[in-house]
């Protein structure tokens, strides 16, 4: 079956206006796709909601099922199915929403997936591997009318709400500059050779749009996070949490006119890819954007390592671990602080009840948020990959007149698993 012949027999056994019409007085069910790592995060979030039963557990390697399995079964929750293939999924008219968790290469082309077939989303940080699948998330959430929200969970911190109040409401003056820093330790990962994929692996769907390539053990679990076909570097696998914390704090609802990337694997000879050591401005009309990305050894910055750091007219602010800092006027003397960073009410409990009252305004980060945030990092890594100062156009999303910046823009996709450029 081709792609489009799958997307029109997914759609067709859970029509649209059906999906959108029932409003469910008992729990919504969810599919939770990709259990490994962060997955679990999102079975242990769905099962603490009273609003929300997982009653699908999917991934390509049925060998890491046992121990999302075991999650539901100690919080008491309904045995759930088990599907390898993401698609059989779609076709489950039974499932209310789809929570991705699976690597960056799959959240777009999952979740439009998903918002065709008349689900609801849950989708991973960054939610796209390139600026042009976030846009294309976008457009599919709203044509088809569907909730979708980001898993950038830090909007969902009551204290991270107050100093974002805070400085909104001039706290620390007029704000020219933000700070993301991902001072992460990341040791070498080695060399592994090529060689078959385990058995219980079906390894050509965990390809799905990435190029045809071996499977070797630093290209799956985890590692592939530091490979260009999978991967967005750490600025955009732990990094994107701050990214996103940076543009909340300048309150920019746009993408910047400049950006300037640069950095290196140093120290390493291994099979990383992506730079464990990077640097990225963005320049708005009127402030800058700073991120770095450390990951061999180094300093904090104001007791700061992962985190974000302010700087305004009067003062500036620390968001770190222990919650946030404020230092005000020209001797930095303390102000208004927070140490209390639990979520309060979890970010999944806020995309359930948007879910339930089909209102994405209740969504703390809204998908459109999440493009925002996903994009700024991509155009720190092309600047990066292009070796040069890049000038963005905003409005177009595109690098007027520089085909070699535009062509990292989207990918080459491997059919059937193509990102749809007209969703």
């Amino acid at each position: 079956m081709n792609r489009r012949s799958f997307l029109k027999s997914s759609v067709a056994a859970a029509p649209l206006s059906a999906a959108s019409a029932r409003l469910p007085s008992d729990q919504l069910r969810v599919a939770v796709v990709g259990v490994r790592g962060r997955g679990r995060s999102h079975i242990r979030g769905f099962a603490e909601s009273p609003d929300t039963v997982v009653t699908t557990l999917c991934d390509v390697d049925l060998n890491i099922v046992g121990p999302a399995q075991k999650i539901l079964a100690d919080a008491g929750a309904p045995k759930p199915k088990v599907v390898q293939d993401f698609r059989r999924v779609l076709d489950d008219k039974d499932i209310d929403i789809v929570s991705i968790a699976t690597p960056d290469h799959w959240h777009a082309l999952g979740a439009i997936w998903a918002c065709q077939a008349g689900k609801d989303v849950y989708v991973e940080k960054p939610v796209s591997h390139n600026v042009s699948e976030g846009r294309r998330i976008v457009e599919a959430a709203r044509k088809y009318g569907r909730i979708v929200q980001t898993g950038t969970q830090s909007r969902s911190v009551p204290a991270l709400q107050q100093a974002m109040k805070f400085m909104h409401d001039g706290g620390i003056g007029k704000i020219y500059m933000a700070k993301g820093l991902c001072y992460k330790r990341r040791k070498s990962i080695g060399n592994t050779p090529d060689g078959p994929a385990p058995e219980g692996v079906d390894y050509n769907l965990w390809l799905g749009p990435a190029p045809e390539r071996p499977y070797s053990r630093n290209r799956f679990h985890y590692n592939w996070h530091w490979i260009w076909d999978y991967g967005t570097t750490d600025m955009g696998n732990q990094g994107i949490h701050q990214m996103d914390i940076a543009r909340w704090g300048l309150n920019k609802h746009e993408l910047p006119t400049k950006i300037h990337g640069a950095g290196e694997k140093f120290v390493y000879d291994d099979d990383q890819e992506t730079p464990n050591t990077q640097i990225s401005t963005f320049e708005y009309d009127d402030a800058l954007l700073v991120f770095e990305v450390r990951g061999l050894l180094t300093n904090d910055e104001k007791g700061v390592t992962v985190g974000n750091i302010f700087y305004g007219s009067d003062g500036y602010l620390t968001i770190g671990r222990d919650g946030w800092k404020s230092y005000l006027g020209e001797k930095g003397e303390p102000g208004p602080s927070e140490s209390e960073t639990d979520e309060g009410p979890s970010h999944f409990q806020n995309f359930a009840d948007a879910v339930k009252k089909r209102d994405r305004s209740v969504l703390n980060a809204d998908i459109l948020e999440g493009h925002l945030s996903s994009a700024l990092c991509h155009l720190g890594n092309i600047s990066y990959r292009t070796g040069r100062k890049l000038t963005f156009d905003p409005s177009w999303e595109n690098f007027p007149g520089d085909d070699e910046a535009n062509a990292y823009l989207t990918r080459r996709y491997r059919k059937p698993f193509v990102v749809p450029e007209n969703v």
